[in-house]
């Protein structure tokens, strides 16, 4: 089968990962291929060693600028433009991981359907875009977990199907028998809706030290709020390599996670388990389909008494045990479901 998956002009599928979509989209494709599937990714650009092509669409060689858009945005847009002209008929099947409005826009010139995986909350801009997109066509919708589905549910005007995302388990660092000699770690982008602060505080509380990583996506947001808090026991270690970072798991105790806004899924929290690292988060930052307690605890992470008696649960639970539970999700499931999903597509 010929896949064409398709981003954004300007997104980077190099790492380190700016967050889980962009891990999502390369472990995909990458299975794909393995499954021996031809897949090209239309996105910036990617890091030599995958096994999926990459396509990109050129800048315009003049100005785009004007007095209503910036020189950036009109160069994106032109670009999607240039989507529009794509010729899609060699593929199968083309799957959007795209926040980018004007990619639809452009899309519906190609006047077929398409598979559309929904990787973020509602928002203003995107419900308009997909409004319209559902009900001018027919591709086919499938949300990351459960609730993402339904805070889909009334804005798409057709059904929605649930496909959790999932991980490549033998692409996984190796676990080692060495017990973890550090506290908590905190990763994600560093900026208000993910609330490392949150993180911070309940580390002080429970006087153990605290590591963050993370891409710092919001540098005012770092340093006024973050860089503050700053210690000897409580570190930015910055932003690492994928594989790097899970590596790094395996060195701590407990995974903070503690977001504001709804995490589509929150795979950060399905690869901390895959590490054996158990979880302690908020209600937004785990969504149903992870949780499973003491592996993973929600809780109101302000609250002395939860943040004491759920580090404390966390510091009994096996490795094994979070291992066991995150195979559920191994990215076999997730590529069987999406290639029957295709399949009915191409019918």
């Amino acid at each position: 089968m010929r896949i064409l998956m398709v981003t954004s002009p300007i997104v980077s599928l190099r790492q380190p990962f700016k967050g889980g979509t962009e891990a999502f989209v390369v472990s995909v494709a990458n299975g794909f291929a393995k499954r021996g599937h031809q897949v090209d990714v239309l996105c910036q650009d990617a890091d030599e060693d995958n096994k999926f092509n990459t396509l990109q669409l050129q800048e315009s060689a003049f100005r785009m600028q004007d007095a209503i858009t910036s020189e950036n945005e009109g160069q994106k847009l032109f670009q999607a433009a240039q989507f529009g002209l794509f010729d899609s008929t060699a593929y199968d099947v083309v799957h959007f991981h795209s926040y980018y409005h004007a990619m639809y826009e452009f899309a519906f010139f190609h006047q077929r359907s398409n598979i559309i995986t929904l990787h973020s909350p509602l928002s203003d801009r995107l419900a308009l875009t997909h409004q319209l997109n559902s009900a001018r066509g027919n591709d086919r919708y499938i949300a990351v977990s459960s609730r993402l589905a339904r805070g889909w549910e009334n804005t798409i005007q057709s059904d929605i199907a649930v496909i959790p995302n999932g991980i490549d388990f033998d692409s996984l660092p190796t676990v080692g028998s060495v017990k973890p000699n550090r506290d908590a770690v905190w990763a994600g982008r560093i900026c208000p809706e993910k609330d490392p602060v949150a993180a911070i505080k309940a580390a002080v509380l429970l006087d153990i030290g605290l590591d963050i990583y993370g891409a710092i996506t919001d540098t005012d947001y770092f340093e006024k709020q973050i860089r503050p808090l700053l210690n000897h026991t409580v570190r930015y270690r910055g932003h690492l390599s994928h594989h790097a970072l899970l590596t790094k798991f395996t060195d701590y105790n407990v995974l903070f996670i503690s977001a504001l806004w709804e995490e589509p899924f929150g795979l950060i929290t399905l690869e901390a388990l895959a590490m054996g690292l158990p979880v302690i988060g908020t209600s937004p930052a785990i969504p149903e389909e992870l949780r499973r307690a003491p592996l993973t605890q929600v809780i109101d992470i302000t609250n002395e008494f939860e943040v004491k008696t759920a580090y404390q649960k966390a510091l009994k639970t096996s490795p094994a045990s979070c291992r066991q539970f995150a195979k559920k999700f191994d990215i076999s499931h997730t590529l069987e479901a999406y290639e029957m999903e295709y399949e009915h597509a191409r019918a």
